[in-house]
């Protein structure tokens, strides 16, 4: 699909809405401006890509970073309250 779009005075990208319509709401996009010379002048091209969505921290980190927020989780809960070892025992828990 061809459109032509305008940019406004105060630097607003103003889209046709065909193809407004064709596009998620709250779609995120990476604006890219490539130089396209020619002969005559410098013109410029303007592209836009999806950014494609986050990746969950598990999914991406490795096994040593996982850890390593496992520990941060654990140290952020040490000022607790403190249960004397005797409240842990099994027959102790089901009081």
């Amino acid at each position: 699909m061809s459109s032509i779009v305008e940019v406004s005075a105060s630097g607003t990208l103003q889209l046709p809405a065909e193809i407004l319509q064709a596009i998620k709401p709250n779609t995120r996009f990476v604006v890219e401006v490539e130089s396209v010379s020619d002969s005559v002048a410098k013109q410029y091209r303007l592209i836009l890509s999806p950014v494609p969505p986050a990746q969950p921290f598990w999914a991406t980190a490795t096994p040593e970073e996982r850890a390593e927020r496992l520990m941060q989780w654990v140290q952020s809960h040490k000022g607790g309250v403190n249960l004397p070892d005797e409240a842990l025992r099994r027959e102790n828990i089901y009081d």
